[in-house]
């Protein structure tokens, strides 16, 4: 019987941990996880980004339709009908921005930032504090430290817009 040889890639020694801690600084035992040498991960910062200006504009444009309609208020109704329209146009938009975020943060990170808590309006606000002020500046990616990565890894040489 042939025996199994078997290979195997090393194990990448550049994940950035940040461990998640409750309002009062308790720790969650959660943990999101960045691979600072991830190729994509620069790709996914900037979809992320995009996709939160696209999901802000389509809001706004939303509010303005709403507020071009004639409103009215239905007897044993709390709120008017442009109300409720403009309601469930912000529900949606929290339901976009969590998926926008977990572009980035990885399946399931906005779920392990919140640790339990109930989405609330605030929420939208804390989660973009943390990812500009306490996650980008750890990754601190641009094209520039990847060119210069590259070449420095691979010897190439930078001719104007070329790597050779």
């Amino acid at each position: 019987m042939e025996e199994k040889k078997f290979i195997q890639l090393g194990e990448s020694t550049n994940i950035l941990r940040l461990w998640i801690k409750t309002k009062d600084g308790k720790e969650t035992g959660e943990k999101l996880e960045f691979n600072l040498k991830d190729i994509e991960l620069l790709d996914k910062y900037q979809k992320m980004a995009d996709e939160d200006n696209k999901n802000k504009q389509w809001i706004q444009n939303q509010f303005v339709i709403i507020n071009k309609k004639q409103d009215f208020k239905k007897k044993g109704k709390i709120m008017s009908n442009n109300e409720e329209e403009k309601y469930k146009a912000i529900l949606q938009y929290y339901k976009k921005q969590r998926e926008i975020y977990d572009l980035f943060l990885g399946e399931g990170g906005t779920d392990k930032l919140l640790y339990g808590r109930k989405f609330e309006w605030e929420t939208l606000v804390e989660i973009e504090k943390i990812i500009k002020e306490q996650i980008a500046p750890y990754i601190n990616i641009t094209m520039d430290n990847i060119t210069d990565e590259i070449k420095s890894k691979y010897g190439f040489v930078d001719k104007g817009d070329v790597l050779e």
